[in-house]
């Protein structure tokens, strides 16, 4: 006969793990149990234990989950479309906080800073991508926009629409960054070529190319900080 008064060995679990976050954070859990707790405000009910391993089987990791697009995790069984969406979500609201926190709280006027918002700027890219960054005299933020898609190197930046984009930025210093987001930051040939072209083409109508920044996955490249053109720069 079963004990009434026997707790199922999950009762109390949600409350336990929330206390848990609220004193120690989510540094020292393991990834599956980042998931788990990420998942109580999906899931409301139930273990969610099992799924999150299940998520991880499937991508590898913490990183690459929240990474992961919309279409790939309603494959894995128990990510309905709520579930789903509140990844994509998470992982958009991460892109805006570090965007704004790296560039309108504290500026872009030296290359770390420049460089942290460049990446997040490609945090969620999954092509490739060129974006131009509008700053005003004084290394402030303005605006930033994707010019086009595709290869740097390959692609062939839209001058007029980038040129109306910048005047409607109001903006006489630009710098242009770039993704590989399945590659290394280390510029190709290429890029060096179309980075010449481009700071030419915009010097001689009064606008100042800060510099060209590549976002790999395995880091960040700045052409100014590494002195790839030191008459330029």
């Amino acid at each position: 006969m079963i004990d009434k008064n026997q707790k199922h060995r999950h009762y109390g679990h949600r409350k336990r793990k929330k206390e848990y976050f609220l004193r120690h954070g989510i540094d020292d859990m393991p990834d599956h149990e980042k998931l788990e707790y990420f998942l109580y405000y999906a899931i409301p009910t139930g273990d969610t234990n099992e799924l999150a391993h299940r998520l991880i089987h499937r991508f590898g990791s913490f990183v690459n989950v929240i990474e992961a697009q919309y279409e790939d995790l309603l494959e894995v069984n128990g990510i309905a479309e709520h579930t789903a969406s509140m990844f994509c979500l998470f992982r958009m609201m991460t892109k805006y906080y570090i965007m704004e926190r790296k560039g309108s709280i504290i500026g872009l006027n030296n290359t770390t800073a420049l460089n942290n918002y460049c990446a997040a700027l490609f945090f969620d890219a999954d092509k490739e991508e060129v974006r131009c960054v509008f700053l005003d005299s004084e290394l402030n933020l303005r605006d930033s926009e994707k010019v086009c898609e595709g290869d740097f190197g390959k692609v062939d930046i839209p001058l007029r629409g980038l040129l109306q984009r910048i005047f409607k930025a109001r903006s006489n210093r630009i710098v242009i960054a770039h993704n590989h987001p399945y590659g290394s930051c280390i510029p190709s040939r290429a890029d060096v070529d179309i980075t010449l072209d481009l700071y030419s083409f915009l010097k001689k109508i009064g606008i100042e190319l800060i510099d060209h920044v590549i976002v790999g996955r395995d880091g960040v490249w700045s052409m100014r900080e590494r002195e790839s053109f030191p008459d330029v720069w």
